[in-house]
């Protein structure tokens, strides 16, 4: 077997859905392949009333765990183990954090994500597949 633990960063984007149908397509070669999805949220610097803060941060809580429980659902279908979850941090150090502590053999990620700024100052993914010690699969 050549992987045997994916992660999947996950941001709910279409790059982000066909990094995972990819995770999924190798997972059924074997069903001991693990899948792991991570999303990362960050929390702006905090500013203005404490109340308007903590509803803000509320709300980012709220949709990554939104974004997070559609991973899930896709993954049901799937005899291998998984596992979903949200990570708060910034995304290059965090993904790559996760895929060290979880002992990942693979990192399946889109090409770009929401933030579309891709290249302009430097992407997650470009980020990743240059300081990770894994096997990093770019999804276009």
């Amino acid at each position: 077997m050549i992987f045997s633990h994916i992660l999947v960063p996950f941001d709910g984007s279409e790059l982000s859905l066909k990094s995972l149908n990819k995770a999924i397509e190798f997972a059924k070669l074997n069903e001991t392949i693990k899948i792991s999805v991570l999303h990362v949220i960050t929390f702006p610097v905090k500013r203005g009333p404490e109340s308007l803060y903590s509803q803000v941060k509320g709300m980012i809580v709220e949709y990554g765990n939104e974004t997070i429980e559609k991973a899930s659902v896709i993954l049901a279908d799937i005899p291998n183990q998984f596992e979903v979850f949200v990570k708060e941090g910034s995304a290059q150090h965090t993904i790559l954090q996760q895929a060290k502590e979880l002992n990942c053999d693979l990192i399946i990620m889109g090409s770009r994500g929401l933030s579309g700024f891709k290249e302009f100052l430097g992407s997650v993914s470009h980020s990743i597949s240059q300081h990770s010690t894994i096997p990093v699969l770019l999804i276009k």
